[in-house]
């Protein structure tokens, strides 16, 4: 088994890997995704589609979860900086409405794993600021939800008037909203 990738940290059902960079004054080489060495810490883990996105700075991506077909997401910053958020979205977090949150940047050198129940989404600090995403299912927008970012009782400090969203996360619904549905994930 190889250690050039290793599970760094567990929060909950989130997981984060780092992966190493063996640098000299050519560049750098990593081995980013090992099937063998993932499916050790990800029992079920398959990767269905591959998403990357550019985004300029101060954009605000997101909440976004995916459960038909269930979708997780396997994220990591390759260019930029960046803050990485996920909502679980189940109804054990309806009283404490916690959000993960990581900032990444270029040289972190790590993935962040969250499953389907967790609503993902990230701001971008830098131009240009390049995502990449290992998803489980293939997109489907009927069975995509959008939750607010922005909202108020989640537990975050950032506010909506200091950056460019979309106008499909602008009229994204409320966490209330959400719990509202009574999806049972």
């Amino acid at each position: 088994m190889s250690d050039n990738i290793i599970l760094k940290e567990i929060y909950e059902d989130i997981k984060i890997f780092e992966f190493k960079r063996f640098a000299d004054d050519r560049g750098f080489f990593s081995e980013i995704y090992i099937k063998d060495i993932i499916k050790n810490d990800l029992e079920n883990f398959e990767i269905s589609q591959i998403n990357y996105s550019m985004s300029k700075k101060n954009v605000a991506r997101g909440l976004y979860l995916q459960i038909n077909p269930p979708m997780g997401k396997m994220m990591r910053l390759i260019k930029g900086r960046a803050i990485f958020f996920a909502f679980d979205c189940r109804r054990k977090n309806y009283k404490k409405r916690d959000i993960f949150q990581i900032e990444l940047n270029d040289k972190s050198n790590l993935f962040v794993w969250a499953p389907f129940y967790f609503a993902r989404g990230f701001i971008s600090l830098e131009s240009d600021t390049l995502v990449e995403y290992l998803c489980t299912g293939r997109y489907n927008q009927d069975g995509e939800y959008a939750i607010n970012m922005f909202d108020q009782s989640l537990n975050h400090s950032y506010k909506r008037n200091s950056f460019d969203i979309s106008q499909k996360d602008e009229s994204a619904m409320s966490i209330d909203k959400w719990f509202s549905l009574n999806i049972d994930l």
